[in-house]
């Protein structure tokens, strides 16, 4: 089924180039992969780029596969921002380059100090390396990734660089008071231990010393007697919230917290507006 869709995504871009002739580098476009890099973005930039977000609203970074229509958005970009290491990158990211012309490839995941672990199947997925990807997740991460992001505004449009180091700033200093909000977790409620359908926030937990316990296993719906191991841990930590994002069933979720007595929270880590969602889980954390 891939090979096939790549075949066709390959086609479509060649029948798009010959119907267009030299692709249109002048309309200020970058291009990514998930929606909070679009926020990253324009939180910097302002309205001066076009962003073209490669993954919709409610699809998953894991799964998702490309339409033929996003070619011409990949081609008219000036500089493609990857995440890093999500599977949608390592899937489809050489094929959607392929025949782009001389757009730029920049990895803003560079500088971060990696969640990594065993090369694990996620489902239909592996974590390349046991690299988990979810950088995004952690106000200490991002601070890196954007600092990634507006060294390459700069070089795209150095004669806005201060109005681009303005902005930076402003929201710097908003990640500040997130990442300070983060630090009082541990601090307040000593063992901080909290559980999530999939291990999304392995970066928070990691940057601010808690305890990351994951519904999903290996991709899969735990079994019978994992079930009954979960509520063990889950009572012996005394969780009182469970999340769940937007992509998953909320079954298993509900189940384990039926019995724990905790109530089940949706989150959102890919939600466009990064910065209110992460305040938003950041307080569900200390309410927990």
């Amino acid at each position: 089924m891939r090979l096939l869709n790549i075949i066709t995504l390959l086609s479509a871009f060649l029948l798009f180039s010959c119907q267009s002739g030299k692709v249109d580098k002048t309309i200020n476009q970058i291009s990514v992969s998930i929606l909070p890099q679009k926020y990253f973005i324009e939180r910097v930039a302002g309205d001066d780029f076009k962003v073209n977000v490669l993954i919709p609203p409610g699809a998953s970074p894991a799964t998702y596969e490309p339409i033929p229509s996003q070619m011409k958005g990949i081609a008219n970009s000036l500089v493609y921002f990857k995440i890093g290491h999500i599977p949608f990158e390592y899937a489809w990211l050489d094929n959607l380059l392929e025949g782009a012309g001389n757009i730029q490839l920049i990895d803003i995941s560079t500088g971060i100090e990696l969640v990594r672990g065993p090369e694990v199947r996620h489902g239909d997925h592996f974590h390349k390396g046991g690299i988990d990807p979810h950088i995004w997740s952690s106000p200490k991460s991002v601070k890196i990734i954007l600092q990634n992001i507006y060294a390459q505004l700069v070089k795209l449009k150095p004669e806005n660089k201060a109005k681009y180091e303005a902005n930076y700033k402003s929201f710097l200093s908003e990640i500040d008071e997130l990442d300070k909000m983060a630090a009082e977790l541990k601090v307040k409620a000593g063992n901080k231990a909290f559980m999530i359908f999939h291990p999304a926030l392995s970066y928070l937990a990691r940057d601010y010393g808690l305890e990351q316990i994951s519904i999903e296993t290996d991709g899969k719906d735990p079994s019978p007697a994992q079930m009954k191991n979960l509520i063990t841990n889950a009572e012996e930590k005394d969780i009182e919230v469970i999340f769940i994002q937007k992509q998953f069933n909320m079954d298993n979720a509900r189940a384990i917290a039926k019995e724990i007595g905790a109530r089940v929270e949706q989150i959102d880590p890919l939600n466009e507006d990064w910065a209110k969602e992460m305040n938003r889980i950041i307080k569900l954390l200390k309410a927990n």
